[in-house]
């Protein structure tokens, strides 16, 4: 026997509903007017001690302060404080030089350094038609002082950074040089080697023939230019019959990822290959491939100093299962950084969204793990951070060698390896792996 409700019964139950989401709406609403009373008061508490750091300095401090550099100390000190490895702040002057350099045209001398046992700075680069090619400077160049300063009384960093200056602007070199067919550094000269600053062009992918018939690709970085050096070396590959592709990002610093989704479009099948999820959980999808892909099966391979569009490039090889990845996990570093400007020419870096994989998974902090395991000695590794590792003699690249067999590819049976053909020039810079470009 079904009963029913009152009148009086219903209205006071949605009295009561009422008053219930009322008081909900309550709590919350005080809930976030706490969250942002602490959020002000901590930002007024924040304003008061940089205050009284201020008024203190001003009336003790018996230097002379240089207003824009405190300015330009508070901001870097504000970004710092983020927690944000990608985050930093760039006065006018450091903003200006970014713009210019965010080209695959650069002013400086030209050249890519490691740190070597030493403290020094090892040359194992030469960017063509560069200022330092042009002075005569070699690699396995030793630079023991830059316009006088003994590079290990500095920072490695300020050493690097000392490279940089204004075109027709000049620094001059104190070079240890081993001496031709030596061994050893005794076997050395010491020379000066002055150098004038100037534009020059910087490549970022170079390309040879391995094992016969293989086609290999080692990209350090993508910038706007690689796209072009990439088919251009496909272009050449295709004409040498290769039967495969065996494409190198180890220690390849990332770069710009529009240029790396113009580089990964003609591997892929169409779909999206660059997506990333900001703040707020919005999914935007920035680019994607188109139908055509080339017909040649791929290997590619990465290391620990495989960052950034490095990384999504390799991931979408693995997720579209396009080929093999060979190596070890990637850095993980997977965040979407933008530079945005402020009113006084200076900028900040900001990680603002986390690029994620065709499945939506961010890889940030985790990295791309690799199908086909493989390793380098240490030898190995200081081999490869000089640009000096043989394909034969790489277990990394042989074992890329062998997936592309497991895919079908009719590698030749007599290895061997053409000399090494740039497109339009070496190969360029990977700061990520402790090398250096300037």
């Amino acid at each position: 026997m079904s009963k029913k409700l009152s009148l009086g019964a219903a209205l006071a139950l949605m009295i009561i509903a009422a008053a219930v989401t009322v008081s909900l709406t309550y709590v919350y609403a005080m809930n976030r007017f706490n969250e942002k009373v602490a959020d002000v008061n901590q930002r007024q508490a924040m304003y008061t001690k940089l205050s009284e750091i201020d008024q203190k300095s001003r009336q003790d401090y018996i230097g002379k302060i240089n207003e824009t550099a405190l300015n330009d100390g508070i901001a870097a000190g504000y970004m710092a404080g983020l927690t944000n490895g990608n985050g930093k702040y760039l006065s006018a002057e450091k903003y200006k030089s970014y713009l210019s350099g965010s080209s695959d045209k650069n002013v400086g001398v030209g050249i890519r350094t490691i740190q070597d046992s030493d403290g020094n700075m090892e040359v194992v680069e030469v960017f063509p038609n560069s200022p330092a090619e042009k002075s005569g400077i070699k690699k396995g160049d030793v630079i023991l002082s830059i316009d006088g300063r003994e590079v290990i009384r500095t920072s490695y960093g300020e050493a690097v950074n000392s490279l940089d200056g204004a075109a027709g602007t000049s620094v001059s070199f104190s070079i240890l040089r081993k001496t031709e067919g030596a061994d050893t550094k005794d076997a050395a000269s010491r020379i000066t080697v002055p150098v004038t600053r100037a534009e020059y062009r910087r490549s970022t992918l170079s390309s040879s023939v391995i094992n016969g018939n293989v086609g290999y690709l080692s990209i350090s970085e993508f910038q706007a230019s690689t796209k072009e050096q990439f088919t251009d070396a496909i272009n050449s590959l295709t004409e040498k019959k290769v039967a495969g592709l065996v494409i190198d990002l180890r220690n390849n610093s990332g770069g710009d990822m529009a240029a790396m989704a113009e580089v990964l479009d003609p591997l892929l099948p169409a779909g999206g290959t660059v997506s990333y999820v900001n703040k707020a959980g919005k999914k935007t999808e920035e680019f994607r491939s188109k139908s055509s892909q080339i017909p040649l099966p791929v290997s590619v391979i990465v290391n620990r100093s495989t960052f950034g569009a490095a990384e999504l490039f390799a991931a979408d090889i693995k997720d579209y299962k396009r080929g093999k990845l060979i190596g070890e996990k990637t850095a993980g570093y997977g965040t979407k950084d933008e530079v945005l400007p402020l009113s006084d020419g200076s900028a900040i870096m900001l990680s603002v969204a986390y690029y994620t994989r065709i499945n939506g998974d961010a890889f940030n902090g985790k990295g791309i793990d690799a199908d086909l395991k493989a390793t380098l000695t240490d030898s190995q590794k200081e081999l490869l951070l000089r640009r000096s590792l043989a394909p034969l003699d790489d277990p990394q690249v042989q074992t890329a060698v062998t997936a592309l067999v497991q895919q079908g590819a009719d590698v030749a049976q007599i290895p061997g390896t053409d000399s090494v053909s740039s497109a339009g020039g070496e190969s360029g810079a990977d700061s990520s792996s402790g090398t250096n470009s300037r």
